[in-house]
């Protein structure tokens, strides 16, 4: 039973494969050829007795900034900046508080001092009173670890505030 159905598939399987094996005539393309060469060489002919309409140029969009807020500021400001009216800004009141970086601290007899690093790479030396920061901040404390900068803004309900942030002097690295 099994021998049988083998060979019928076998069987099966040779007259398929003989059934796609036949002589066709080769189909003539060249009428259509023709016809197709035809109808380039006309749109050739067409294009070229045709008047060339000079074409229009489109102005590109220029963005005019003026009157219209930066799209990279924050819709909203938590805290406000407390100004002191009539008085500029000193190189140390450009910056934030966090952009600076704690050089170096020295405590002696006389009144210490702090060396910071602006994001410029410029060094500023730090006494207690001298103006730091975006938001009217003032150096109340210098410690062996950090410098204490007493800050005054207005939050986002417009109520005056003060905060005591710290600039910390990075731990030492290596021997």
């Amino acid at each position: 039973m099994m021998r049988m159905s083998f060979l019928t598939t076998l069987l099966l399987i040779a007259c398929l494969s003989l059934a796609g094996c036949g002589e066709e005539a080769p189909q003539k393309k060249l009428p259509e050829a023709k016809k197709v060469m035809a109808k380039v060489a006309a749109k050739k002919q067409s294009l070229q007795q045709k008047p060339a309409k000079p074409e229009k140029v489109e102005s590109k969009y220029v963005y005019a900034p003026a009157g219209r807020r930066d799209p990279f500021l924050a819709l909203v400001k938590i805290r406000k900046a407390f100004t002191e009216n009539g008085k500029p800004l000193t190189p140390l009141q450009k910056f934030d508080l966090g952009q600076f970086r704690l050089i170096g601290v020295i405590i002696g007899r006389n009144e210490p001092m702090a060396m910071v690093m602006a994001p410029g790479g410029k060094a500023y030396v730090l006494k207690r009173g001298i103006k730091i920061g975006t938001n009217a901040g003032q150096v109340t404390d210098i410690r062996e670890d950090a410098v204490v900068v007493e800050e005054r803004f207005y939050n986002f309900a417009g109520e005056y505030r003060t905060s005591v942030q710290e600039i910390q002097l990075p731990k030492r690295q290596g021997v």
